[in-house]
């Protein structure tokens, strides 16, 4: 990928964001708060580029806008169905699904993305 001041700025808040899991909307928030001349569509633009090279995590949820991870490690996340926020999972936390999966079809299995569903901490 090609450097631009515009796309370290979106790593850079969605770096700082934590395991908060923001969508666009929400990073270009603040980055338009230190920087006004950004677009909402570059910042839609460098994430949807980050996510499809592989640098960050798009996280899907049925309904509702992409939320993003700046750590793309492979691991799993829940959905608070109470407050809607998003919980990482660790990948230790969980049983090799495509493995499994593999084992027991004899498809290939390139990987797969998981969504649980419950309670946070916060809304038990």
């Amino acid at each position: 990928m090609i450097y631009s001041k515009q796309r370290e700025l979106v790593l850079d808040a969605l770096c700082k964001a934590g395991q908060m899991h923001p969508t666009a909307d929400m990073l270009y928030a603040d980055i338009r708060a230190a920087f006004p001349t950004i677009s909402l569509a570059t910042v839609y633009r460098n994430l949807n580029q980050f996510a499809d090279a592989g640098q960050i995590a798009r996280v899907r949820i049925p309904g509702c806008a992409d939320r993003f991870d700046a750590v793309n490690d492979g691991h799993q996340h829940m959905l608070c169905t109470e407050c809607g926020k998003v919980v990482d999972i660790p990948a230790s936390a969980l049983p090799d699904i495509c493995g499994a999966a593999q084992s027991a079809t004899h498809l290939h299995i390139d990987s797969c993305k998981l969504m649980l569903y419950g309670r946070c901490e916060g809304c038990e």
